[in-house]
């Protein structure tokens, strides 16, 4: 089966998410009826809003697990 082509608007990424991450984002896309595609969108579109309006205050952890 051929992949299927992106456009040049869109850009991908792969995550690799902590234990439980996914059937958690599986269950809110399930109960809104929507795909978890969708809901990692939205999830980035709010944090990029959030962040950008100044309201997102981030403490990222030091070493190495948080590369």
């Amino acid at each position: 089966m051929p992949k299927k082509r992106q456009s040049a608007e869109s850009d991908r990424v792969t995550v690799t998410l902590a234990q439980g991450q996914r059937a958690v984002l599986e269950r809110i896309a399930e109960q809104n009826g929507t795909t978890l595609a969708f809901v990692v969108r939205y999830a980035v579109k709010q944090f990029i809003q959030e962040s950008e309006r100044g309201q997102l205050k981030l403490e990222f952890p030091v070493g190495p697990a948080s590369q």
